[in-house]
């Protein structure tokens, strides 16, 4: 009986320290092949994607430098130089009265990667702020201004020309104001951009780069043909032009009052109709930094687009604001919300 019961007990501390070295076991080697495994695999996704990247940067670097061929080049003296000369050009182009045409290039702005710029950075890039690989600007933008007068039809194929112009890297904005109270002449200002990517510059030296800048001063591209026919509709149907005048009254002689005569009595005119709301689209709001929201108005029977700033208009509908989604007209004596796909007539009242 007592053999018996030490080998039980020898069993069961058998028993014992076997499965406390298999917990052990556990805690302290299997535990961890685990933890390593899953680094190794988080390790192995980032190896795929870096070499994925790797695969497309050849492409990217490629459509850069298409990119950094359509600029004017990689110096900014001679890019100014060159982005004067291209926007006089344009504006004569356009037609606008030589002697008033002003062109003023402003001083060269630094862009950074916005996701580690201002307040609300990327969480992705926070750890890399420093890095100078990511924090070193992106690119260079030199800003300029045209200021000039001409025809209705000037005016508005030099906003043509200037979304044409490859060189242009953006129209910032532009103001646009009759000169006369029959809206025949007009002075304009069109604010715009150009980029500057020295990083793409080509491997030439610096004599080579400087001939071939100064020898090809940026060509005038005509505008395509959509923005021919949206400026055609533009001109055709000259918003700012005043409406015609009424005519005279006709006054007849009257026998028995000598010389005397007396306008004659005319059929009184119907009311006029209701100005054409629903062909008036709100299709887009924008900001600008010099002009505020600005909302662009499409004509949905012409295709005459307009570009509103608060207090212009269109028909007898004044932008007063916008914001979000939405802008605010005032239509004689109240004020109606228009969102965006929506005609002047499907305007609704603000409460």
């Amino acid at each position: 009986m007592k053999s018996s019961h030490k080998i039980v007990l020898a069993l069961v501390l058998t028993a014992v320290f076997v499965a406390a070295g298999g917990f052990a076991y556990y805690m302290h080697f299997y535990r961890q092949k685990v933890d390593l495994e899953a680094e190794l695999a988080t390790a192995q996704d980032g190896i795929e994607r870096f070499q994925s990247w790797l695969e497309g940067r050849a492409s990217a670097e490629d459509k850069l430098r298409e990119i950094a061929a359509t600029t004017l080049g990689f110096d900014a003296e001679r890019v100014e130089s060159r982005f004067r000369s291209g926007l006089n050009r344009m504006a004569s182009s356009a037609g606008l009265v030589k002697d008033e045409t002003v062109v003023t290039v402003r001083p060269i702005t630094v862009v950074k990667n916005p996701a580690v710029e201002g307040r609300k950075v990327v969480a992705e890039f926070r750890r890399h702020q420093n890095d100078e690989s990511i924090s070193a600007p992106d690119l260079y933008t030199m800003g300029a201004q045209i200021r000039g007068s001409g025809s209705f039809e000037s005016v508005t194929r030099l906003l043509a020309l200037a979304q044409s112009q490859p060189w242009i890297w953006s129209v910032e904005g532009f103001t646009l104001k009759p000169k006369d109270n029959q809206a025949t002449q007009f002075d304009v200002t069109v604010d715009v951009t150009t980029a500057l990517l020295p990083d793409l510059a080509p491997k030439e030296s610096g004599d080579e780069v400087a001939a071939r800048v100064e020898a090809e001063p940026p060509d005038i591209v005509d505008p395509i043909a959509e923005q021919v026919v949206a400026t055609a509709a533009i001109v055709e149907r000259n918003v700012f032009a005043p409406p015609p005048p009424t005519p005279p009254d006709v006054v007849i002689a009257d026998a028995n009052q000598g010389t005397q005569a007396k306008p004659a009595k005319t059929p009184k005119a119907p009311p006029p109709p209701l100005p054409p709301y629903h062909e008036w689209r709100l299709t887009g709001l924008s900001g600008s930094p010099t002009q505020g929201r600005l909302a662009w108005m499409l004509n949905v029977r012409t295709g005459a687009a307009v570009l509103l700033r608060p207090g212009e208009r269109v028909l007898d509908a004044v932008l007063v604001s916008a914001a979000g989604e939405e802008a605010v007209f005032q239509i004689g004596d109240g004020e109606f919300r228009l969102a965006l796909n929506e005609t002047l007539a499907d305007r609704h009242p603000v409460e």
